[in-house]
């Protein structure tokens, strides 16, 4: 009987094994009560089912995905899109979490004999240690290191449990709930789903050190799904469309995206990183459906607008009309020096400077040579007149909201003719999965960047051991040079990159002393 109860409850689980679900992750940004959700990009690319997603850091993601009919914990790298499988046991994982100041993460495991637990897994060894005896653990999620709250199957209901693991209690604190648990930001509560009342879900908050529970809103009807953006606002899905509630402001759920043109149908999971500014999704695709050809549809349209607005400004600047030229940016314009020297910041600021550069220099002219796009950042190699001289620079846009927001300049140096062929030799390396020869085209303390300055990677032995972590996940993995500027001692590479059956877009920005690679700076 107890087995039967149990795959009751993990029939919306194992239901979407029959569907074709996927993990999005989104950008998210939020103003207020506005909230925009863009750039979409499926991360699991998996045919079958994925689901249950969570940020271990904001590069990390956990998910279950299925595997050769096994479903396991994946672990997905937002930076270099590596995966790697945390755990091997015959049983099947769901609902990964990262366990709070511990190296390690948790999931439910229901084993071939039909028991069900929930288990600590080892991000080193992936040894496994169950957590919770005696209680069969369906959902849950963690309030600190020693202390879980969780629905627990009992009879035919799933219970609200407090689980002081430091102790080993074990408390019941409410009857009939969902599988939504939350840690509410900002503040010593957790969220869960009432659905004592079957024609009203209520969202109700726990403390779960006194017991303390109070209402904090209605759930869509008969969605149990939601997650906090921050402390104001809550997300929900129904369908492909994703909704908001914004507490003591919006009186009934908002939509704010329709999430059908990435082939989404049905939204379950959601999460969102502890900085508010990307969104994970899992969600039922359509029959058919090609997510990867309608986003490239959407990218090629972003970044067509992307090179539109920075057009704006060419001509103006040629025309030395200051006021349109200026209106081209945006009033809070950053004007860099590569990769982040601020030279000014400001409308006001950008026109003082080039009205005296106008009237230094008598004759002023810019012409692009070639230009290189992704999404919304625009990079041109321009030919500079002044007066009877010329000279080459790069210049990177970052565009937003039909204006340039920033403008960072690379100035040209001397160039060497090998630094072309050493860059070939990496991609070439890259393809042919030639470990060694790969490394030996970095510096020994080359660092990787994410544009501007965030550091990803530091040092060559780090970078071999991703490139050997991407390998063992993505067998079929090839990069081609779709566009490329060359600048002093920097070759700007726009990079086409198959993944197994997916494919992504970045832009590289190497730098090279000594005839080896230094730096690197991936815009993505």
């Amino acid at each position: 009987m107890r087995y039967l109860l149990i795959t009751v409850f993990l029939l919306p689980l194992l239901n979407y094994s029959q569907a074709n679900t996927e993990i999005f992750l989104f950008d998210i940004n939020t103003n207020g009560s506005k909230i925009e959700v863009n750039n979409g990009k499926n991360v699991s690319h998996n045919q079958g089912y994925d689901n249950q997603p969570s940020f271990v850091d904001d590069k990390t993601i956990l998910f279950a995905s299925t595997k050769n009919g096994q479903t396991d914990i994946l672990k997905y790298n937002t930076f270099d899109f590596s995966k790697t499988w945390i755990n091997a046991t015959e049983g099947g994982e769901y609902t990964p979490l990262k366990i709070p100041n511990k190296n390690s993460v948790s999931a439910v495991r229901l084993d071939k004999d039909g028991k069900q637990r929930l288990y600590a897994y080892d991000l080193n060894s992936g040894e496994s240690t169950e957590l919770i005896k005696d209680l069969v653990v369906a959902y849950y999620t963690w309030y600190d290191e020693n202390t879980i709250v969780s629905a627990v199957i009992e009879g035919d209901d799933l219970n609200l449990y407090v689980h002081d693991l430091k102790n080993g209690t074990n408390k019941k604190y409410a009857s009939n709930v969902g599988r939504s648990f939350h840690k509410i930001p900002n503040s010593n509560l957790v969220s869960y789903i009432s659905k004592a009342n079957t024609k009203v879900w209520q969202i109700k908050s726990l403390n779960p050190l006194t017991g303390a529970t109070k209402v904090i809103a209605n759930t869509i009807k008969d969605i149990e799904d939601i997650c906090w953006l921050n402390e104001k606002n809550l997300l929900s899905g129904k369908e492909g469309i994703l909704y908001k509630l914004t507490l003591q402001k919006d009186n009934n759920w908002k939509k704010v995206k329709d999430l059908t043109d990435n082939g989404i149908i049905n939204i379950t999971r959601l999460a969102v990183n502890s900085k508010g500014s990307k969104l994970l999704i899992a969600g039922d695709m359509a029959e058919n459906s090609n997510s990867s050809n309608m986003m490239d549809s959407k990218l090629q349209l972003i970044e067509k607008q992307a090179a539109q607005i920075v057009d704006r400004h060419i001509e103006p600047f040629n025309k030395r009309d200051l006021t349109e030229f200026s209106n081209a940016f945006n009033i809070n314009v950053i004007v860099k020096e590569f990769p982040t020297d601020i030279m000014y910041y400001g409308r006001d600021k950008l026109k003082e400077h080039y009205k005296l550069f106008f009237e230094t220099n008598e004759k002023s002219s810019v012409k692009v040579l070639s230009r290189i796009t992704l999404k919304n950042v625009v990079i041109d190699e321009e030919l500079v007149t002044l007066n009877n001289s010329t000279k080459r620079q790069v210049t990177i846009y970052e565009t937003e909201d039909n204006e340039i927001t920033t403008m960072t300049f690379i100035a040209n140096s001397k160039l060497k003719k090998k630094q072309e062929a050493l860059i070939n030799e990496q991609i070439e390396m890259y393809n042919k999965k030639e470990i060694k020869a790969f490394g030996r085209t970095y510096s020994t303390d080359v660092k990787i960047y994410n544009f501007p300055n965030e550091l990803s990677i530091d040092g060559r032995s780090a970078l071999r051991e991703q490139y050997i972590s991407l390998l063992e996940t993505t067998p079929n993995l090839y990069a081609e040079i779709v566009n490329r500027i060359i600048i002093g001692n920097k070759v700007i590479d726009k990079i086409k990159t198959t993944k197994n059956d997916t494919t992504e877009y970045a832009v590289a920005i190497y730098e090279i002393e000594n005839n080896l690679i230094s730096n690197v700076t991936f815009i993505k």
